[in-house]
């Protein structure tokens, strides 16, 4: 795909990251197909019918036990919608692709990641598996500024 149209999905991506009522971390994923069609969406979030209410989303170790990352939200909601993945892309603003989230990726057959983000500390040993993850499962992923 033209660097044009990934830049354009990452933007995307951002915007749909607003919607994300974390306080500290607003991540945003879209899944496009092989023809540019958007497929999916999602932000972190709680899961549906799961109030996110403000002590919930304050308290770092109680938000963790509720949220869903961005990436999974997606292919939650392509399921929830009966859209495959298979082939697609998936754009991802705000943290790189986590290793819990990339066995996912891989499992719904997404060819090719393409992030905006930068790798805070505490998630490098994460992305260094997911880099590994990727690698062997053949997926595509890059970093677009």
């Amino acid at each position: 795909m033209d660097k044009k149209w990934d830049k354009r999905y990452l933007d995307m991506a951002s915007g749909i990251a607003q919607w994300s009522k974390d306080p500290s971390s607003k991540i945003g994923a879209v899944a496009v197909g092989d023809k540019g069609q958007v497929l999916a969406q999602g932000f972190n979030g709680f899961p549906r019918n799961i109030k996110d209410w403000e002590e919930r989303l304050k308290v770092r170790e109680t938000k963790y036990k509720f949220m869903i990352h961005a990436e999974m939200n997606a292919i939650y909601n392509a399921t929830y919608n009966g859209v495959s993945l298979d082939g697609a892309t998936l754009y991802v603003h705000g943290l790189p692709c986590c290793a819990n989230c990339a066995l996912g990726v891989i499992q719904v057959g997404i060819k090719r990641v393409v992030m905006r983000g930068n790798i805070k500390p505490q998630w490098e040993e994460s992305f260094e598996m997911t880099k590994q993850l990727f690698n062997e499962a053949n997926v595509e992923w890059e970093f677009i500024e």
